[in-house]
């Protein structure tokens, strides 16, 4: 059973506050406003303070939200979960992920925003830049694992999930910023947008089962 981590009114206080900011960023991003001159200052100042050692750090980074890394670390956290017959947990964890991936799959398409021209050695990605896709899954994918193992852990153990589910997502999505491949609102849109799908997905699944703890 998934044990709720928020009560119903946190929940939907996170819930509100996550769109509203995405909103407020994709209205921002629409009408030239004042992140998109940012956006800029950030990028330059990205770029400016390379070294080889820094380099190969962070395309280690960026290759742990790629979508083969993803779906290496799924795999494993479904074996566990059938194994130990979680079948709740295991339809919310592959609802979070696979609803993360449509929603900015789609928003994509929507916004059509150009990634940066400037990035790192040969390391060019395709497609288009708002919002970040290895900041959404990697932040719904830390958010999952302490939605679903939160109030089972403790000790030791709890505080390394807590500091695996901030570290995680935050360094995946700085390091797109250091290789150029995204700008500061594309990852703080994503980060910002599986925020709101994960708490949204956790509120729902309490109120389909009222017996979920808080």
């Amino acid at each position: 059973m998934l044990e709720r981590l928020f009560d119903e009114k946190t929940e939907l206080v996170v819930i509100s506050v996550s769109i509203v900011l995405f909103i407020l960023i994709a209205l921002d991003l629409s009408f030239d406003g004042a992140l998109v001159s940012l956006d800029g200052v950030v990028h330059e100042w990205s770029l400016g303070w390379h070294t080889p050692l820094l380099d190969t750090l962070f395309f280690e980074f960026t290759k742990l939200g790629n979508l083969s890394t993803m779906l290496l670390f799924s795999f494993v956290i479904t074996l566990y979960l059938l194994w130990k017959k979680k079948n709740s947990m295991l339809l919310f964890y592959w609802s979070g992920m696979m609803g993360a991936s449509l929603l900015f799959s789609g928003l994509k398409e929507i916004f059509h925003r150009t990634r940066p021209s400037s990035y790192i050695g040969d390391f060019h990605q395709y497609g288009y830049s708002f919002p970040s896709g290895h900041a959404t899954i990697s932040m719904t994918f830390s958010l999952i694992l302490l939605f679903l193992f939160y109030q089972k852990v403790s000790g030791t153990y709890r505080v390394a999930l807590v500091v695996f589910s901030i570290l995680f997502p935050l360094m995946i999505s700085f390091s797109r910023l250091y290789l150029g491949v995204h700008y500061f609102s594309d990852v703080a849109g994503g980060m910002t947008l599986a925020i709101f799908w994960v708490t949204l997905m956790a509120y729902i699944s309490a109120k389909i089962n009222p017996a979920t703890k808080s």
